[in-house]
């Protein structure tokens, strides 16, 4: 028998993977926990054991789906379609055509000659930059605001040269960033408020163990770990903003990370990974949802209600339940990389972006296309025709259900 708490954080869980209305960055996760207060509180109030479940799969009623050990869900799959989904999308448009008020210019360069390389979306407006020197000179975190046309400094990256690159990450309020000490193959993890100031070392990392994903929750940050050797299993860590002791995170045993708070049984990142993940699980209460895997998959990657993966015509996108197929022509050179939808959403092509939920694709015409250097998932892809300006599509603007 389950008890109510443990029924409650998985109709939590659940709910969360249900189609979301608004951005998913700076702001967004405090109305997110709203709308599943208000959602959990309806539900109780009808006195229904229900499962909300994923986009045009509804609601499933009791005895169609059942709690497991280990708080799992296990989901009730609907018949899959018989057929694929493209006959039915919408004819590609140019990306400055279907979404307008996401695509911005900005210079390739700051005004002392640093190059700028876009890290992810803070806001419809602004975004996270790194700005890299010639060798040997500090690098920077900086954002740029696209409605102001200019830039400011965060903080200065203390960058000798014993240190590897930087991988960042922000929550909208915070800034935090791990890099590796090639002198002795230890990490560091560093923050500093978004607003500005003064780099800070959170803790340093010692052993054969590096970071695989990093997320900012609240007043702690979280980090998975790539094992260091064959066969060990890969961990998670938190810590506060302010320092301390790493701490295990013990529903992450066994997990990567995503985008807080998803975990993974697959390597995260852009990669050509070719293993499947077969689960997504809620990090916050370990609610288990399986995935499945067409015969002849590789490179499977979700998010709680879209994949993309690859097969043997190329790359695809399906809902985690196998359903809503559509044959996509995903990011990369020799094969499709391996990443899930961005904001469990878009899909980067070669030639552009398609939105899971409209079924719409942009069409970018650049000699290049670029995706923003985050240590997770970015909302930011640039292209440039011209050596001293990027064109940057901020998905974080791009309005719900368009």
């Amino acid at each position: 028998m389950r008890t109510v708490d443990e029924l409650a954080g998985a109709l939590r869980a659940a709910a969360e993977r249900a189609p979301l209305e608004g951005d998913l960055l700076a702001g967004v996760a405090a109305r997110r926990r709203r709308r599943n207060r208000r959602r959990l509180h309806m539900l109780a109030a009808a006195a229904a054991v229900v499962v909300l479940s994923v986009g045009v799969r509804g609601v499933v009623l009791p005895g169609e789906s059942r709690l497991s050990g280990e708080g799992k869900v296990d989901v009730a799959t609907p018949p899959r379609p018989t057929a694929t989904l493209d006959r039915l999308l919408a004819k590609p448009m140019p990306v400055e055509k279907l979404w307008p008020e996401a695509v911005f210019t900005m210079p390739a360069k700051s005004a002392d000659g640093m190059r700028y390389f876009p890290v992810t979306g803070i806001s419809a407006t602004k975004v996270l930059v790194l700005a890299k020197p010639p060798l040997g000179k500090t690098s920077r975190i900086e954002v740029y605001d696209s409605a102001a046309k200019s830039s400011r400094v965060v903080t200065d990256l203390p960058m000798p040269h014993s240190y590897s690159e930087a991988l960042v990450t922000t929550d909208g309020k915070n800034v935090v960033w791990y890099r590796t000490t090639t002198s002795n193959n230890g990490m560091e993890i560093w923050t500093v408020p978004l607003a500005g100031g003064k780099a800070r070392l959170v803790t340093t990392l010692s052993g054969d163990r590096g970071i695989s994903g990093i997320a900012i929750d609240g007043d702690r940050i979280v980090w998975s770990e790539w094992p260091g050797r064959a066969g060990q299993t890969p961990r998670m860590w938190h810590i506060p903003l302010t320092g301390g002791v790493p701490e295990r995170l013990r529903t992450g045993d066994g997990l990567y990370l995503d985008t807080w708070p998803w975990g993974s049984n697959a390597l995260p990142g852009a990669s050509d990974d070719d293993h499947n993940q077969t689960k997504v699980v809620d990090l916050r209460s370990r609610a288990t949802f399986s995935v499945t895997v067409p015969p002849g998959t590789t490179g499977l990657r979700c998010g709680p209600r879209w994949c993309f993966g690859r097969n043997g015509t190329g790359g695809f996108l399906q809902r985690i339940d196998g359903s809503m197929v559509r044959r996509l022509d995903g990011f990369g050179g020799r094969k499709p990389v391996s990443m899930p939808p961005i904001l469990d959403r878009f899909v980067a092509l070669k030639n552009g972006v398609h939105d899971a939920e409209t079924g719409r694709s942009a069409v970018i015409n650049a000699r290049w296309i670029s995706l923003g250097m985050l240590a997770q998932p970015s909302t930011v892809i640039y292209w440039g025709n011209k050596p001293d300006t990027y064109h940057v599509l901020n998905l974080a603007a791009v309005p719900p259900g368009q």
